[in-house]
């Protein structure tokens, strides 16, 4: 057990120090509260990104998918018509926010959340609340942002 912890704290270590300066790496709430900020101050509600996950699951799941959001609401996923019951792991720039607060809520024992430098929005953020249970992490990733401002 503690070798996995040692080699996954290593690994992730590493990761940090490749991150590109476009990118905040920061993990506690007054940072999440900041980045909210900046956020919300570039009025940003329609936009188009690409959303990944990386977990023990389906690879359909798991394909990058292109989403588009209008109005603060999504419209479509893969080109597809939204459908919030098939598609509940696709996360808007605000639902992201929320999933952040009340995952860190939880006291998970690994975690990381990267924010992109200039509007703000989370762009990945990785989430393991037991080291004891195989499986169970999740990591979003969220590239290709572009405004429709």
């Amino acid at each position: 057990m503690k070798t996995r912890l040692l080699i996954f704290s290593l690994l992730f270590i590493g990761f940090i120090s490749c991150v590109s300066k476009d990118v905040v790496v920061e993990t506690d709430l007054s940072t999440l509260d900041k980045q909210q900020q900046l956020w919300g101050s570039n009025d940003i509600d329609s936009y188009t990104f690409t959303q990944s996950i990386s977990c023990f699951c389906s690879e359909e799941y798991r394909e990058p998918k292109e989403v588009v959001v209008r109005d603060g609401v999504i419209v479509s996923v893969a080109g597809v018509a939204y459908d919030a019951d098939l598609q509940q792991s696709i996360l808007t720039v605000a639902a992201r926010f929320d999933y952040i607060r009340k995952s860190l809520a939880r006291e998970p024992e690994m975690f990381s959340v990267e924010y992109d430098a200039v509007y703000g929005f989370p762009s990945r953020f990785y989430f393991d609340f037991s080291l004891l249970i195989a499986d169970e992490e999740v990591d979003y990733t969220f590239t290709d942002f572009t405004s429709q401002k």
